[in-house]
C-alpha cells in the first residue's frame, strides 16, 4: 500500500523529475560532442591492455611511458597524457573475452551488456510498487552515466557487481559473495564491502568473496604467469610517471581530497580531512549494517560513504551517486519524505554534471555525499526506534 501524495506534492516531483531528465539529456549530448574525437578514450586503454596478453607482450602493461605510447600508436589519440593502465592483472583476466571483438563491437558490448546488468542489479534493490523504467531512465539519463559511456568506463559493471552483489547475500549468500568478490577488481570502490559484511555477520557471503577474489588471482597467475602482480605492485609503490599521473587523475573526480586541494588546500590537509571522511565512512557503514536489515537503506550509505572513504575517485565514478540517489528518491516516494531529503537527492542525482575539475560548482558534491548519507542514517535510526509494522515493502 502506497500513501496518497498530494496533487501538489505530485506536481513538484514530476517538474523535479522532468527537470533532471532534461539535464541528463543536455548533458549526454555535451559529453559526446566533447570527447567526439577521443570517444571511448577510456576503452582504448582496456583494448589495448587485452590485446597485449593475447600477442604475449604483458611486460608493456604496466610500463606508464612505454603502454601510453603503445595506445597512441594504435588509435592516434591527440596529447592526452598519460593514460597507463592500473588495474590488477584480475581485471585483465575478465576482459579477456571482450578482445575477441573489434574495437568498436567490444566497447559497443562492453557498455551495453554493463548498462543491462547494472539495470537489473538497481532494479532489484528499490522499494517495489513504481514503474520498472523508471529505475532504467535515473540510472541511463544520469549524467555520470553519459560520461561512462563517451569515456568507454567501467562503472556500470562496478554498480551491477556492488548492488547485485548485496542484494543477493540475504537470500543467497554465496552468489551475492561471488559478485563481490569480482568486484575487487576496483579496489579502492572495494574497500567498505568487508566492513559492512562484518558488520551484518554476513560470513557465508565474506567467505564467498574472498574465496572468488583468491582464485581470481589464482587463475589470472596460472594464464600470465606471477610477473604481472609483482609489476603491478612495483607500480603503485613507486613514483616516476605513475606519481606524475595520480598528481592529476586523482583531481578528476569528488572525492573528499580532491574538494579540498581544488579549494586551495594543500596536499597534507586535503590528506587529513579525507582520512577523517574515510573514518566517519566506516562508521556509518558499521551501523546501518550493524542494526538494520533494509537493503535499500544499507546500500545508500555504503555506496556514498564509498565515495568519501576513498581519495581516488574518478568522474565517472559518481554514478554509485546517482544509484544512492534514486534508492532514496524511491524510499521517500513511498515512506514520504523527511525534511530536506528531495533537494539533497536531486542536487547529488545533478552534481555528477559537473566534474569538480571542471565546474567550481560541482564542489558542492562532496557535502551532498555526507548529507545523503546522514539522511539514509536518519531514517534508518527511526525504523530502528519503531517496533510496529510499516505499510512498506521491505527489500531485504
Amino acid at each position: 500500500m502506497q500513501p496518497a501524495i498530494a496533487p501538489s506534492e505530485r506536481r513538484r516531483l514530476m517538474l523535479i523529475v522532468g527537470l533532471c531528465g532534461a539535464l541528463g539529456v543536455a548533458a549526454g549530448a555535451f559529453y559526446v560532442a566533447a570527447f567526439a574525437a577521443t570517444f571511448g578514450q577510456d576503452w582504448t586503454v582496456f583494448f589495448t591492455a587485452v590485446r597485449l596478453a593475447f600477442d604475449g607482450h604483458l611486460a608493456n602493461l604496466y610500463d606508464v611511458d612505454r603502454f601510453t605510447a603503445l595506445v597512441d600508436a594504435r588509435f592516434g589519440l591527440p596529447a592526452l597524457g598519460p593514460h597507463p593502465w592500473l588495474y590488477p592483472p584480475s581485471y585483465l583476466l575478465l576482459l579477456l573475452p571482450f578482445g575477441l571483438l573489434p574495437f568498436a563491437a567490444s566497447l559497443g558490448a562492453f557498455l551495453v551488456l554493463g548498462a543491462v546488468a547494472a539495470v537489473v542489479a538497481v532494479q532489484s534493490a528499490v522499494v517495489r510498487g513504481w514503474p520498472r523504467w523508471f529505475d532504467a531512465a535515473a540510472l541511463l539519463l544520469s549524467p555520470a552515466a553519459a560520461l561512462t559511456v563517451a569515456l568507454g568506463q567501467n562503472s556500470f559493471w562496478t554498480v551491477a557487481l556492488l548492488v547485485g552483489g548485496f542484494r543477493l547475500v540475504p537470500a543467497s549468500p554465496v552468489l551475492g559473495g561471488i559478485l563481490l568478490g569480482l568486484a575487487t577488481y576496483k579496489p579502492q570502490l572495494w574497500l567498505l564491502v568487508p566492513v559492512a559484511l562484518v558488520a551484518a555477520r554476513r560470513w557465508t557471503a565474506l567467505a564467498s568473496a574472498a574465496v572468488t577474489a583468491i582464485l581470481l588471482v589464482a587463475a589470472s597467475v596460472a594464464v600470465f604467469g606471477l610477473a604481472p602482480w609483482q609489476h603491478w605492485i612495483a607500480l603503485l609503490s613507486g613514483g616516476g610517471a605513475y606519481a606524475r599521473w595520480t598528481t592529476v587523475g586523482e583531481l578528476r573526480g569528488q572525492s573528499v581530497y580532491a574538494c579540498v586541494v581544488l579549494l586551495g588546500g594543500s596536499r597534507t590537509v586535503g590528506l587529513l580531512v579525507q582520512a577523517l571522511a574515510a573514518a566517519a565512512a566506516v562508521g556509518a557503514v558499521w551501523w546501518i549494517h550493524r542494526r538494520m536489515r533494509e537493503t535499500d537503506l544499507q546500500l545508500v550509505v555504503l555506496l556514498a560513504a564509498t565515495l568519501l572513504a576513498t581519495p581516488h575517485v574518478m568522474d565517472y565514478d559518481a554514478l554509485l551517486l546517482v544509484v544512492a540517489a534514486t534508492l532514496l528518491f524511491e524510499r521517500g516516494l513511498v515512506d514520504g519524505f523527511r525534511s530536506g531529503e528531495i533537494a539533497i537527492v536531486t542536487l547529488l542525482w545533478l552534481s555528477t554534471a559537473f566534474p569538480p575539475v571542471l565546474f567550481r560548482v560541482g564542489l558542492i558534491g562532496s557535502v551532498l555525499t555526507a548529507l545523503i548519507v546522514a539522511a539514509a542514517l536518519r531514517r534508518g535510526g527511526y525504523s530502528n526506534r519503531i517496533c510496529t509494522s510499516s505499510p512498506i515493502t521491505r527489500t531485504g
